[in-house]
């Protein structure tokens, strides 16, 4: 009998910025930096004997955490491990998908075998190309133990089939939580299950679910919140009002604030580039907006955000972040391998959300309100390894 640790990648950027994932290569998350230590010392003692993960960026990344206290070990991948392909809704935002393709977003949550969308992968298959090539890896390793990470869906419908659950049902196997621990073992050419999603290892702080509980109990789920262009041509007084309230925030006056210079910039970024302006709803109510600069570091190959704005009264839901993914997914299409903006050496508020977001500080220069600090974030899709 083949013992055969089954492991959900860490936190990527998908699950952080509420985006739908599928093959779209992500890479992990700073939380998912922190799951990644935290599963390498659940595995400190545990001997293994070989080891496997799809070849996406998430799953190579955790995979570095059974090779801490395991250096012998080298990580093989497969793309047989690769979670299902997701066609046309690969990096879309979901609350896009939701507007977008209302039926099919609900048989991709009640009903997967009978959910398809333009380019996607036939859910029947996803668990039996995870079956077959976790079979292969007992057939070569008989008699060990293995550790292969792969991800949260088609882990999902893998138990199904394991447990014979139908499609229809799907929702009585829970999701796990990110870097989640099951055992399977393989024996006589079948898979049978001791235990799935377990994540001992996790304290509370390191959960992806429990940080996304709180603002699920205000009501707002992944599906409510959508992104959509702004034209400052037709709403400048609003975008005016949001600029001066950053401003504000950031200065606390509105000391060297010329509204109609930043207009005209907002207007000309939107003629270049209509992406480059667009606001975030909740329920269909202004939550949010970034505005991105599509020319400035393109030399440098970094993508600049000019303005980036949450209200008041949905600060503090991890909203602001999907903000973040929106220019992250649209600088990165272009080529682009950093993210950059400045913040002003006072704002500690938001100097705290960027660097939770991954941005660092790499200077400092002179603004027209006091000093402001230069961030950067590293974009380029690579797998993450541990220090």
């Amino acid at each position: 009998m083949t013992r055969i640790y089954l492991i959900r990648h860490a936190e990527a950027e998908g699950n952080l910025y509420r985006r739908a994932q599928g093959q779209y290569d992500a890479n992990v998350t700073q939380l998912g930096r922190k799951q990644i230590a935290a599963l390498a010392e659940r595995f400190r003692d545990e001997p293994i004997d070989a080891l496997w993960a799809s070849d996406l960026n998430r799953a190579v990344s955790t995979a570095s955490a059974i090779t801490k206290y395991h250096p012998e070990l080298t990580v093989h991948v497969s793309p047989a491990l690769r979670e299902v392909c997701m066609g046309v809704w690969e990096d879309s935002p979901w609350g896009a998908l939701e507007r977008d393709y209302p039926e099919q977003m609900t048989l991709f949550a009640t009903d997967t075998a009978r959910w398809h969308v333009p380019g996607s992968e036939a859910f029947s298959e996803v668990p039996l190309r995870l079956e077959r090539s976790l079979l292969g890896l007992a057939a070569t390793y008989p008699e060990k133990t293995i550790a292969v990470v792969s991800h949260g869906l088609a882990m999902r419908t893998l138990f199904c089939k394991i447990l014979g659950v139908p499609s229809a049902e799907i929702s009585k196997i829970p999701y796990g939580d990110n870097t989640a621990v099951s055992l399977l073992t393989a024996e006589n050419g079948k898979l049978g299950l001791e235990f799935y999603n377990d994540v001992s290892h996790l304290p509370e702080e390191l959960s992806t679910f429990a940080r996304q509980s709180w603002w699920r109990s205000k009501g707002i789920g992944k599906e409510d919140t959508l992104l959509e262009p702004m034209d400052p041509r037709k709403e400048g007084d609003e975008y005016s009002r949001c600029y001066a309230q950053t401003w504000r925030a950031s200065h606390g006056n509105l000391n060297g604030y010329t509204p109609s210079l930043y207009l005209h910039l907002a207007i000309q970024h939107v003629r270049q580039d209509p992406a480059c302006l667009t606001r975030l709803t909740v329920k269909g109510q202004p939550a949010g907006l970034i505005e991105l600069d599509p020319l400035r570091g393109v030399e440098e190959e970094a993508g600049w955000i000019s303005l980036l704005y949450v209200e008041p009264e949905y600060r503090g839901m991890r909203l602001g972040v999907q903000l973040i993914g929106h220019a992250v997914s649209h600088f990165r299409r272009q080529g682009r391998k950093h993210l950059r903006l400045h913040v002003s050496q006072t704002n500690e508020t938001a100097i705290g959300f960027y660097a939770a977001c991954g941005f660092q500080q790499i200077g400092v220069t002179d603004g027209v309100g006091g000093p402001l600090y230069l961030m950067d974030m590293d974009i380029a899709q690579k797998p993450w390894t541990l220090p």
